[in-house]
């Protein structure tokens, strides 16, 4: 009897030590901001190709400690509508540790990519995450252009967004959750600053999931759409509204300067923006004022141009906006990153300026690579993206079929493994 109670008792304990450890570690899934601390994962390193040629249907890559003993294999499943790869991981607009592919979308086309996720050890085996959070970031849109985002990490798997906002609709078929914009509303940046075009899905012991991610391009024009999925969930309790609602926020590498134009859709009371400057990304300084905008309908148009010497011997550089009310509260806009490798070392043409129906970029490459000619709206928005190998030395390259885009102020960036090494302002 004795040895019975005994043992007893030990069940006893084992099963309160197993309560009190499930209980940390719910407790533990909840951060800062509300942010879950379910698995690390980051896709921080230059994704290898293991097989097949670059960024077609088939194609597998592999990206190196995406978290303590574990790498990744990415591998291209299909595409839909005539969308296509215009780069594996841009990590130039969003998040650094996201996996963030760029989507190009034919005109008038609805089309998506879809990407299988699989987690491996170093020796190639399987390796089973015990929690998984994915988030995909700023499902936005633009006029006749919406973006779509498919998460499907398995069976059980549980979603959350902000159900209210009216900007995504998440639809559940089987393990699958698609999402997709329908305010149509262009959102700075791509991160996880505008929680009304984010969606997360978590689930547990996950060794794969797919991501499938594109847009539906009402434009008569092919349409190229930075993507972004984040490896982290979210408390998505709906906040209260900001004085200042964001369309944009861009910057440009241009003569030796940094130009910034952001456009606002709403503004309730605002006084003034302060634009602020940073190198590391954590210490910010205030470098100039904007007092007010251009109005053009029911936007407000803004730019700042940032021309001190200091940016000469930079690579990258952060901007932030600081926005000020009328009763001095004031509120932060998103991150945004620009690379100004370009102002150092790259000195591109583009003609003829204003141009109609078609363009000449002409730049001198330092080694013979493949480069992507970007041409961006004034909304941040990429609308060519043009690939094509280039040789060391001296390069001429052509951008046609131009004629249907609408006059007003675009940007032409040349990219070199995701990087932009040159950007020009230009008109139509």
């Amino acid at each position: 009897m004795k040895k019975n109670f005994t043992q007893v008792k030990s069940l006893v304990l084992v099963a309160l030590i197993l309560i009190i450890s499930f209980n940390t570690q719910v407790q533990g899934q909840s951060g800062q901001n509300g942010q879950s601390n379910a698995f690390n994962v980051s896709f921080l390193s230059i994704p290898i190709l293991v097989s097949g040629s670059g960024y077609s249907v088939g194609s597998k890559y592999l990206f190196l400690d995406v978290a303590k003993n574990t790498n990744a294999l990415v591998t291209i499943l299909s595409a839909t509508g005539g969308a296509t790869v215009a780069i594996l991981d841009d990590n130039t607009l969003t998040k650094p540790e996201a996996f963030s592919p760029a989507i190009t979308v034919p005109a008038n086309r609805n089309g998506l990519v879809e990407f299988k996720i699989e987690y491996v050890k170093a020796n190639g085996n399987p390796k089973i995450l015990d929690s998984l959070s994915v988030t995909a970031m700023d499902i936005d849109g633009s006029g006749s252009l919406h973006e779509v985002d498919v998460l499907d990490l398995g069976v059980g798997g549980i979603v959350s967004y902000v159900s209210n906002a009216l900007q995504i609709s998440v639809v559940q078929s089987g393990s699958q959750f698609t999402a997709t914009n329908i305010g149509g509303i262009e959102y700075p940046g791509v991160d996880t600053s505008a929680k009304q075009v984010m969606f997360t899905v978590s689930n547990s012991l996950v060794k794969s999931f797919i991501y499938k991610a594109g847009a539906n391009n009402g434009y008569g024009y092919a349409v190229t759409r930075q993507k972004g999925i984040y490896f982290k969930g979210f408390n998505y309790a709906v906040a209260s509204p900001l004085p200042v609602k964001y369309l944009s926020f861009t910057g440009n590498a241009v003569n030796k300067a940094v130009v910034l134009n952001w456009v606002t859709a709403q503004e309730t009371n605002n006084n003034y923006f302060e634009i602020e400057r940073s190198f590391t990304g954590k210490d910010f300084a205030s470098i100039g004022l904007a007092l007010d905008g251009f109005e053009n309908g029911t936007k407000k148009e803004y730019s700042f141009k940032d021309k001190a010497s200091l940016l000469e011997n930079k690579d990258v550089i952060y901007y932030r906006l600081k926005q000020f009310d009328n009763d001095g509260k004031f509120s932060y806009s998103s991150i945004l990153v620009v690379r100004l490798k370009s102002i150092n070392n790259i000195d591109i043409q583009v003609s003829p300026n204003p141009f109609t129906e078609r363009l000449t970029v002409r730049f001198t490459a330092t080694e013979n690579t493949t480069a992507f000619v970007r041409i961006l709206n004034i909304s941040g928005e990429s609308i060519i993206n043009k690939k094509s190998d280039v040789s060391k030395g001296f390069n001429n390259l052509q951008i046609e079929g131009l004629s249907n885009l609408p006059g007003g102020t675009y940007f032409a960036n040349i990219l070199v493994k995701g990087q932009i090494i040159g950007s020009q302002k230009i008109v139509k």
